[in-house]
């Protein structure tokens, strides 16, 4: 109606603890790709200069980027990075979380099944032992390494879900998480805050 004023907005933070040991993870993955790209200048200058490049860097730089990419989703689950669609506007602000809220918890169901998988590969590396096909360097801590920053994801997003919920249960629209996409796009805010219920 004209005249009336828009429900207050209220914001609900991320976790803080949950935040920062995401960020502390994401660090050591970035320290792996610094150090990766070290050895790949390393590698091209000694085999430009000097005609010895180095043994077994492709080893190195597989065992490398899979820690990176594995220590670098829990931030992104933390602080919403990854990449979602939003296609449905002009919806009621509790309907909208709510499909927000699915779409978290079928993302937590998924990254149960990927670290269960993940768990399984990584005992039977270990009892293979399996190596790298130069270096042959055993392989299993990597992927115990990886398995075990994918479970950190899990509690991670089980916070998300759980301030999802605590979102759709809230007796006012909260601020919206996703400000910056729907800044003059029209699509989502007005629907969101329409303050009926």
């Amino acid at each position: 109606m004209l005249g009336t004023q828009p429900p207050r907005r209220v914001a609900m933070p991320t976790h803080g603890l949950v935040e920062r040991l995401s960020r502390l993870i994401a660090g050591i993955g970035l320290a792996a790709l610094v150090v990766l790209a070290i050895v790949s200048v390393l590698d091209i200058v000694g085999r430009e200069l000097f005609k010895t490049p180095i043994e077994g860097f492709s080893d190195i730089a597989d065992l490398l980027v899979v820690f990176a990419a594995a220590a670098c989703f829990p931030v992104s689950l933390a602080e919403g990075h990854h990449v979602a669609v939003r296609f449905i506007g002009q919806l009621h602000w509790r309907l909208w979380e709510t499909l927000e809220l699915l779409g978290h918890v079928l993302l937590l169901a998924v990254l149960t099944l990927i670290v269960w998988q993940l768990t399984i590969f990584a005992v039977d590396v270990y009892r293979s032992s399996q190596t790298t096909w130069l270096m042959h360097i055993p392989v299993w801590p990597l992927w115990t390494i990886t398995t075990l920053l994918l479970a950190a994801c899990l509690p991670v997003q089980a916070v998300v879900v759980w301030e999802q919920l605590r979102r759709v249960l809230s007796p006012v629209p909260l601020a919206s998480l996703h400000a910056e996409e729907t800044e003059g796009s029209g699509l989502q805010g007005e629907g969101r805050l329409d303050g009926t219920d």
